[in-house]
């Protein structure tokens, strides 16, 4: 786990200016009476599960439709924004270690599950998983096992069974882009990371700020750490994509903590900075009017419009 969070925790973000359009959250009905269910990945039967992965494999199939240098499919395009975004190396990382961190996760989240619904005919919602009954044991997760395991020892930990056998992708690892097949090398000891001590640490903070350091420094961290492999990459994590049901989890831990206490949902204060380096302008902090981009894959939103998974821009809870 160290490389990866070492990183983390000292790379500060660059600003970047990728906003080409603003939606607000009064371009919504701001009703929210009936909303969908995310369920976990375990409780999905075998059809469901067989519908997912169809699902995320026409996203793979189909071709880009951004101008991200590199990307070859629709689902590149979704990682092509998070690492465009997540850039440690040039200092431009906007995504991670900033206020809006998990904010702008919810979106992609949410981005990724319109793409699955609106381009590939898939009537579900995307899973999340629990990782704590895995916690120290990822090799033996049910979940992993299903998105095909540990890659092999002999072939560099390429993934070379499952619905993602041998899946090239063309961004990362790193900023320079080399076409490779996925890769997974799982580290029990970093997966020890997502256990329930540190689930409930996460859940006994009271400000968000500190519920957003908590949880980024442990089940962030260890969930990627744990996988390893592209899901080490800060940039290119979703490569893997498992890294959606990761997130998911995270999400859910979020909106958990949130409940309908409008004093959570709403509390930013001391989130920390839009960005990581210094702007010659100076920093700012993260607010509800804070930017989010996806490329114009969906219109830009606010971090306000995703702080409530009820709020009419967003329109769904958990089990």
């Amino acid at each position: 786990m160290g490389g990866y969070f070492v990183l983390l925790i000292f790379v500060y973000l660059a600003a970047q200016d990728f906003f080409l359009c603003v939606k607000s959250a009064s371009d919504t009905p701001a009703n929210c009476t009936s909303p969908a269910i995310r369920v976990e990945w375990n409780t999905f039967t075998d059809e469901e599960k067989a519908a997912y992965f169809d699902a995320e494999s026409c996203l793979l199939k189909a071709p880009a439709q951004t101008n991200i240098p590199d990307v070859t499919s629709r689902y590149e395009d979704l990682v092509g924004v998070h690492s465009s975004q997540s850039d440690i190396y040039a200092d431009e990382d906007t995504w991670h270690m900033t206020g809006q961190f998990l904010a702008v996760h919810r979106y992609y989240l949410h981005t990724h599950e319109t793409l699955l619904r609106k381009e590939c005919g898939y009537t579900g919602l995307i899973p999340y998983w629990n990782e704590v009954p895995d916690a120290g044991s990822f090799a033996n997760s049910s979940t992993i096992l299903d998105f095909g395991g540990e890659g092999a020892a002999h072939s560099g930990y390429e993934v070379l069974s499952g619905p993602f056998a041998n899946l090239t992708s063309h961004l990362g690892p790193g900023a320079k882009n080399t076409e490779h097949v996925l890769t997974r090398r799982l580290d029990a000891d970093s997966s020890l990371y997502a256990g329930q001590s540190y689930v409930d640490g996460v859940n006994n903070e009271t400000a968000f700020a500190n519920f957003q350091k908590n949880l980024f420094g442990t089940l962030h961290d260890g969930g990627h750490a744990g996988v390893g492999g592209d899901m080490l990459n800060i940039m290119t994590s979703p490569n893997d994509p498992i890294f959606w049901l990761h997130h998911a989890y995270l999400d859910y831990v979020w909106w958990k903590w949130q409940g309908d206490d409008q004093s959570r949902i709403h509390d930013l204060t001391d989130a920390g900075y839009e960005t990581q380096g210094e702007p010659a302008t100076g920093y700012v902090e993260t607010s509800e009017g804070t930017v989010l981009s996806v490329y114009n894959i969906l219109p830009s939103i606010t971090v306000g419009d995703v702080l409530y998974t009820k709020g009419g821009y967003l329109c769904y809870v958990y089990v």
